[in-house]
């Protein structure tokens, strides 16, 4: 997303325009839902916190400082509302036991992308949620070390400390899930 679209988006929503909502839906949808699942690790309560996170988005975008990342914001939003999900499931439902999630394979990726994406969606489930989404954040999205701060709200030394130890972790699980012969 470009800062300017994300601002017209925001300007757009405050003016409580309709077809923006659609549009940040669309937009914003998979993006808000792969949050989710990285934390809750199944399909429909990811879809349940997603729905939850686009409301609070929709509801506190007023409370959004335009100078800011629109992005990081909902980022933010939809990782405190799974966390919220999974806090509240601890009670009643164990999610280790809960059945494996279903991988919807898109007839335009190749078997190659799905299996590696498969591959590495496995391999994170060996860390918490909360390693999950940092190793996610910085090596996957790309994500600097000053937006995982932000986005998490933990220190730079925790976030050092958690990819140090999520690193030794997957390494020890990586060989299962990839092939390395070449």
């Amino acid at each position: 997303m470009n800062f300017d679209f994300d601002e017209n988006l925001v300007r757009l929503l405050l003016a409580g325009d309709r077809k923006t909502i659609s549009s940040f839906v669309d937009t914003y949808g998979q993006f808000i839902f792969n949050v989710c699942y990285k934390i809750l690790l199944h399909n429909q309560l990811a879809e349940e916190a997603t729905q939850d996170s686009i409301m609070k988005v929709l509801k506190s975008v007023d409370n959004f400082d335009i100078k800011s990342s629109f992005k990081a914001w909902c980022y933010t939003i939809a990782y405190r509302t799974a966390i919220d999900t999974k806090r509240k499931l601890k009670s009643h439902v164990d999610l280790s036991t809960s059945p494996e999630p279903v991988y919807d394979k898109k007839a335009d990726y190749n078997i190659n992308e799905d299996e590696t994406k498969e591959g590495i969606n496995s391999l994170l489930k060996h860390l918490d949620e909360e390693s999950r989404v940092i190793v996610s954040l910085f090596y996957l999205e790309e994500r600097s070390i000053k937006e995982v701060l932000d986005i998490t709200g933990l220190t730079e030394s925790n976030v050092k400390i958690k990819l140090f130890r999520a690193r030794k972790e997957l390494a020890k699980h990586a060989n299962k899930y990839f092939d390395n012969s070449h």
